[in-house]
């Protein structure tokens, strides 16, 4: 794929990063709750500044492997997220997803959109057969958007993240293209 694309749903527009993102970011990014369970120091303003800047680089180069969308929401025109999709085996079709929302805005079922359209993305679009995601274990906001998609806890993987000095376990979620394609698990389905 040569350009970046954009993914819009019924009220979100997943799409590359843009250099007018840095002050949307700026206002969400830089609170414990966007950044608590992930590996690297808080983020400053500083940081986030150079993590947009080198989103806008990508975004004008993509690699086909590494996908990073800013989320936005369309009535507010503004970036509330991101998410990401990373190819891990193009032999064995596989690839691995996450999610940081602006912490403002939860509770209204945007992850879920997000996921949903990037999850399609990576089945339909780029044919992957099983796409992971790794959730820390006390990350209850993220265990349940990935079980509402369908995903199924295969394990726990023990301290394999340093995360602002401390060792963290994380939870190995996965998704198969046929489970994605049917609905999801049965429990999915019923809940």
């Amino acid at each position: 794929m040569s350009a970046f694309p954009e993914l819009p749903t019924a009220r979100l527009l997943l799409r590359g990063f843009r250099p007018g993102d840095e002050a949307a970011f700026q206002e969400f990014a830089t609170a414990e709750d966007f950044w608590r369970f992930l590996p690297g120091p808080a983020l400053t303003p500083e940081l986030v500044t150079r993590f947009i800047a080198a989103r806008v680089a990508e975004a004008a180069n993509p690699s086909g492997r590494d996908w990073v969308f800013a989320v936005e929401e369309m009535r507010m025109q503004r970036a509330i997220g991101m998410v990401r999709l990373s190819i891990a085996s193009v032999e064995h079709r596989q690839g691995n997803i996450g999610f940081s929302m602006d912490g403002r805005i939860r509770g209204q079922g945007y992850a879920s959109e997000a996921m949903r359209a990037l999850l399609d993305f990576g089945f339909v679009t780029l044919g992957l057969h099983r796409i992971t995601a790794l959730a820390d274990v006390e990350n209850d906001r993220s265990h349940a958007v990935l079980e509402k998609l369908g995903f199924r806890r295969e394990g726990r993987l023990r301290q394999n993240f340093l995360v602002r000095g401390a060792w963290r376990d994380s939870d190995l979620f996965a998704l198969l293209r046929g489970e994605w394609e049917t609905g999801g698990t049965a429990e999915t389905l019923l809940a």
